[in-house]
């Protein structure tokens, strides 16, 4: 007679790991890291992609790694947005009293949006199209987490 034995443990499991996000991205990470911006452009249909990426979604064709990169500025428009009241940032859903908007950011010069919190601005004062400035993490390590969010320029 064959038992089946069925052991059950709740917690939470440490997985500390490195992995290496290919030449495209180490690139893009290396000047995070020195707080600027920089995006790859298809030599095909001139489309911008920030962050970069090495196969071009308009016209299909590889972005060659070399004499493609582009400067950006550090800011944006604001092309959506959501606002909600539940921790986006964390593993648990945890009800907060402070709303936290989080936007659809469109880079100045890029064809592309990144999604990041807005900061310094009331859900009322938020308007689409509204310019926006890179709010940086005090600790740098070349990560998307080196950017905490975005702002209004010149306040709201």
């Amino acid at each position: 007679m064959v038992k089946k034995l069925i052991d059950v443990a709740e917690g939470i499991v440490r997985a500390d790991f490195e992995y290496w996000v290919g030449k495209y991205m180490d690139k893009f990470y290396e000047r995070l890291e020195k707080q600027q911006f920089i995006a790859i452009k298809c030599p095909s249909c001139n489309k911008v992609y920030f962050p970069p990426r090495k196969v071009c979604g308009e016209c299909f064709k590889t972005i060659p790694l070399e004499n493609c990169w582009v400067d950006l500025a550090t800011t944006g428009t604001l092309v959506n947005f959501t606002a909600t009241n539940y921790s986006v940032m964390e593993r648990r859903k945890k009800k907060n009293e402070k709303t936290t908007i989080i936007g659809l950011i469109k880079i100045d010069g890029s064809d592309t949006a990144i999604i990041y919190p807005v900061l310094d601005v009331q859900e009322k004062d938020v308007k689409l199209g509204m310019k926006l400035d890179v709010v940086w993490n005090k600790k740098i390590a070349g990560s998307p987490g080196d950017i905490k969010g975005f702002k209004p320029v010149g306040g709201t």
